[in-house]
């Protein structure tokens, strides 16, 4: 927090502050004396969440090191939990992030502290202070359970004895969290209720959110009854009501579109947080590299597989020239896509997501943004408000006699893979794919909280709670959106419901960095992965070290603690 001018110019990429205010280069214990400036200090405690989110590498913790998404290559070793105490992977630049966040919130707080404010302007300065601080720890205990916890501004009078601080119990700590959130926003209510993305909170993280992380922190402790109670005034704001004004939980998600879900739709009215792909105030980009993960590769010719992105050589079909300026993929023309995406090996649905949860001939508006049962040259059937979760199949172009241009020849609905007998592995529909990208630049949002995050929640907490009727009419709040018919009730059977809802929530969460998690949070990551991701890599690896559902401490991270940090279940299996 030294250097006080550079946060202030890196964090104008992430969140929206004027940049019609001084700037000074200066320390926190002269700087802080207004709100701007103390907002300008808070805009640096967001970087850290934009490094890990924005990094292609985190979705692979979240969602490939799990059962519903996979990729066949053996150089993505977070996807296939290929990590140990001395190569801990992405897992260091968790630990590094995550302490970097916790440092600038911890610096921030006591600056806030000790600035001439009034206590009603410190109030919310401090809550979003202490929520930004709450989900970096959340971030660092479900990716590695037991960590070192402080509140305190780093010093040099204390550096040292921080930096030798032993694993704190995670449900502790979240303990603690819990009832910091719950006095600055349930009791003091520093920060008002409203929509993250309701223009009076400026695009700043809000109550939503922070109610959203003490719910997960609740969820996590098994403490469901103060998750129903965090999540309560969440319900209130983003609920969907009839038209006589009446919420009911089975309803809870028909007022918001599913096509909404895309990440390429920004700031949706579902949406409790997201990472933002396109900072247009200043004109500047803040792209990640998803979509050209989660895209069918681009190809420079109408002939399966024959792909060339570096160069910028034509290939001749059928008498047409088609050059590296085509936008066509894995032989299927889409220009919605554009002429210029640089697209890698892609990651793809494992046979347990897309001939399980999501198969073809499912009655699922998210399976696919086009019919695959009507898919065909000549006839394609869209799904209302599907939001293209799978491609199996997707309007565009494959004859090479036909006139694009010529409105008498509409696309027609073509398979990836050319095949016709749903043989062939679908694509990651285009809820992650990038309209227009430029290289690998991703300007999509990520979405990293909305309300259906909730509804799940809501639904294992009342469960958890005997509340069996409101239990099934918030997990069929899900499946009314998207099409499915209800879960019925009437039964008590815990086994069969958790069933339900992690099928569920993989079918309406996929891609959104939840799956792993919560795989772990259930207890069932390890049998999950075995099961849902037969053969591929990542079994040998998990059954190599069942240990592998939390990330290792990194070795050098316990040299520097003088020891006083361990990963005992990592020793127990020689990683």
């Amino acid at each position: 927090m030294k250097k006080t001018i550079l946060i202030i110019l890196a964090a104008i990429a992430l969140v929206g502050c004027t940049l019609e205010e001084q700037l000074y280069d200066s320390a926190p214990e002269t700087y802080y004396q207004t709100v701007p400036q103390c907002q300008t200090g808070l805009n640096g405690c967001y970087l850290p969440l934009k490094s890990l989110y924005a990094n292609g590498d985190y979705f692979e913790v979240c969602e490939v090191a799990a059962d519903l998404i996979y990729h066949n290559s053996d150089s993505y070793y977070d996807g296939m939990c290929h990590y140990t105490q001395s190569i801990p992977r992405f897992g260091a630049n968790i630990w590094n992030q995550g302490y970097s966040g916790v440092m600038r919130c911890n610096a921030m707080y006591a600056a806030i502290e000790r600035s001439p404010l009034t206590d009603e302007e410190k109030a919310p300065l401090l809550a979003e202070c202490v929520i930004l601080r709450a989900f970096y720890y959340y971030i660092l205990t479900i990716n590695f359970g037991d960590v070192p916890y402080y509140f305190e501004e780093v010093t040099d009078a204390n550096n040292e004895r921080i930096s030798q601080m032993p694993r704190k119990p995670a449900k502790e700590l979240r303990n603690e969290l819990m009832d910091q959130l719950d006095y600055w926003l349930l009791k003091k209510q520093a920060l008002p209720m409203i929509k993250t993305y309701d223009p009076a909170n400026h695009y700043r993280i809000g109550a939503m959110v922070g109610l959203t992380i003490a719910g997960k922190l609740a969820m996590w402790n098994k403490r469901f009854d103060k998750a129903i109670e965090f999540y309560k005034p969440i319900e209130l704001v983003y609920g969907s009501v009839d038209a006589e004004g009446v919420y009911r939980e089975r309803d809870a998600l028909m007022g918001y579109d599913l096509k909404d879900v895309q990440f390429r739709n920004r700031y949706t009215p579902e949406s409790i947080l997201e990472l933002p792909g396109y900072a247009k105030d200043y004109g500047l980009r803040v792209t990640q590299q998803l979509a050209s993960r989660c895209t069918p590769m681009r190809s420079s010719s109408l002939q399966e597989g024959a792909v060339d992105e570096a160069g910028d050589e034509s290939v001749e079909e059928e008498g047409m020239d088609f050059s590296q300026k085509d936008d066509i993929y894995d032989g299927v023309r889409i220009p919605e896509l554009g002429v210029n995406a640089r697209t890698t090996s892609p990651y793809r649905p494992t046979n347990y997501l897309y001939k399980t949860l999501l198969p073809y001939n499912a009655p699922d508006k998210r399976r696919a943004v086009y019919d695959p049962a009507k898919c065909s040259p000549t006839e394609v059937v869209e799904i209302e408000g599907g939001a293209g979760w799978l491609a199996w199949c997707y309007r565009g172009w494959k004859d090479a006699k036909i006139d694009i241009d010529d409105p008498a020849n509409p696309p027609g609905g073509h398979f990836f893979n050319n095949t016709k007998t749903y043989a062939g592995r679908p694509y990651l529909g285009d809820k992650f794919w990038c309209p227009g990208m430029i290289y690998n630049q991703d300007a999509n949002n990520l979405k990293i909280f909305r309300f259906a995050h909730i509804i799940f929640d809501l639904a294992e907490a009342n469960m958890r709670c005997g509340n069996w009727e409101k239990a099934f009419d918030y997990l069929n709040a899900s499946k009314q959106r998207a099409g499915r018919p209800d879960l019925s009730g009437g039964h008590t059977d815990e086994v069969m419901f958790m069933k339900e809802l992690e099928e569920e929530s993989g079918r309406e969460l996929l891609g959104e960095f939840t799956r792993r998690h919560n795989l772990v949070r259930w207890g069932i990551w390890y049998d999950r992965v075995i099961e849902g991701s037969a053969g591929n890599d990542i079994v040998s690896y998990v059954k190599e070290g069942p240990c592998r559902e939390y990330y290792p401490i990194p070795d050098q991270q316990i040299v520097l603690s003088n020891y006083n940090l361990s990963n005992p279940e990592y020793d127990k299996y020689g990683l």
